[in-house]
């Protein structure tokens, strides 16, 4: 509990810092939905069932702060994360998301909240540190950290699991092409028991006309886990309701 509280400090000062200093102020509300055909996170298959997904998020010129949100459409996953997101500099950003989702395929409405004890919360603090590169180089690299929760060896003792990603954009006529590769970088963490790659793939994105009014962005990925030797596809769609 008081590691949790040191940690939420040092993020909430930081984050306030940066905030005050930056003067010229552009702020806006918006509301991003998907509709996803499973729930597939960092080569980990969370839910493998239909699912809603929501984000609102209120931003300025630098920081960020949302909630998301996510459901199952057999009601075996829910999820309800807290976040926050900060530009650094042009190239370089920083996120910190508090996970709170099911475990055992139950509803985190079966969870106690507000349980901030690290043997037995159902929160998880990950943080993100983010390097995008110029546009002549569409390249991003992300390390993320587990820093509390129940992110927990045989012991109790925090594995601190961490993930490093590697992505390549690039567009092909008016379709978006990602390909990516994600590493677990320690051993007996979250994502995998050895240091090794765990999601790696290709997503594509194109932007559907409906009735010549509007453009639907409409997605799928194909991820392959080498650890887990497994392979999936996951198609989405986004519906965006934003304040302009």
């Amino acid at each position: 509990m008081q590691n949790l509280k040191q940690i939420l400090a040092i993020i909430a000062i930081a984050f306030i810092t940066y905030g005050t200093a930056n003067t010229q102020t552009i702020s806006k509300l918006e509301i991003n939905s998907t509709i996803t055909s499973r729930h597939y996170w960092r080569g980990i298959m969370v839910n493998n069932s239909a699912n809603i997904e929501t984000d609102i998020t209120y931003s300025s010129k630098r920081l960020n702060i949302g909630v998301w949100g996510g459901y199952a459409f057999n009601n075996k996953y829910s999820e309800l994360d807290l976040h926050l997101s900060y530009r650094i500099t042009k190239n370089i950003s920083l996120s910190v998301w508090d996970l709170y989702a099911s475990r055992d395929r139950k509803s985190i409405d079966r969870y106690n909240y507000f349980d901030l004890k690290r043997e037995s919360t159902n929160h998880l603090i990950d943080a993100t540190l983010t390097y995008n590169f110029d546009n002549k180089l569409p390249l991003t690299i992300k390390w993320s950290t587990m820093l509390w929760g129940r992110d927990l060896d045989i012991n109790g003792n925090q594995r601190y699991s961490s993930y490093a990603e590697l992505e390549y954009r690039y567009k092909f006529k008016k379709t978006e092409i990602n390909c990516f590769a994600g590493l677990n970088v320690f051993r007996n963490s979250i994502y995998a028991k050895h240091t090794n790659i765990v999601n790696t793939g290709i997503k594509v994105q194109k932007n559907i006309s409906v009735m010549e009014k509007a453009e639907i962005p409409v997605w799928a990925i194909i991820a392959l886990n080498p650890d887990t030797k497994t392979a999936n596809m996951i198609i989405g769609i986004n519906l965006n309701l934003n304040n302009q």
